[in-house]
C-alpha cells in the first residue's frame, strides 16, 4: 500500500513538473519579459508540491490516531499549509522579481494535475460517452 501511495505522488509530481515546463515555454514565447512570471511559477509550484507532500504525510500519520487527536492534528496542518500559501502570495506581491499571476498559476498547478489525472483515468466514463447508440 505504501508503495502505491508513493508511486501516485511521484506520478502527480512528474505531471506537475511537465505541465510547469510547458507553461514556462509558453510564457517564454508569448510574453515580453517573462522572467518574473517564470520565477513566480517555479517558486509557487515547488511550494505547492511541498504542501502536497505535507498533506500526504499528515494523512498517513492521522490515520493511526484517535479521532479527536487526528482531527486536531489534521486541522493544525491544514492551517499550516494555508499559512504557507498566504506567505507565498505575500512574497509574490512584495517581491518585484516574482509575478503574482505566475505564483497563482503555480499554486493551482498541482490541483489541476490531480483533477486531470482523475478525470482521464476513468476510461469507462469515456466509453459510455462515446459509445454508439444502436437502433432498437
Amino acid at each position: 500500500m505504501k508503495n502505491t501511495i508513493w508511486e501516485l505522488q511521484l506520478k502527480i509530481y512528474k505531471y506537475t513538473i511537465l505541465l510547469m515546463i510547458l507553461i514556462i515555454i509558453c510564457f517564454a514565447i508569448f510574453i515580453p519579459d517573462p522572467l518574473p512570471f517564470i520565477l513566480g511559477l517555479i517558486f509557487s509550484t515547488l511550494i505547492s508540491m511541498l504542501n502536497f507532500r505535507n498533506l500526504a504525510l499528515t494523512m498517513k500519520k492521522a490515520v493511526n490516531m484517535t479521532p479527536r487527536r487526528a482531527q486536531v492534528y489534521a486541522s493544525s496542518h491544514y492551517f499550516l499549509r494555508f499559512f504557507i500559501t498566504g506567505i507565498v502570495l505575500y512574497i509574490s506581491i512584495r517581491a518585484e522579481y516574482l509575478h503574482l499571476f505566475g505564483a497563482v498559476i503555480g499554486l493551482l498547478l498541482i490541483k489541476v494535475v490531480i483533477f486531470a489525472t482523475n478525470l482521464f483515468n476513468d476510461t469507462s466514463y469515456f466509453k459510455r460517452i462515446f459509445a454508439r447508440k444502436e437502433g432498437k
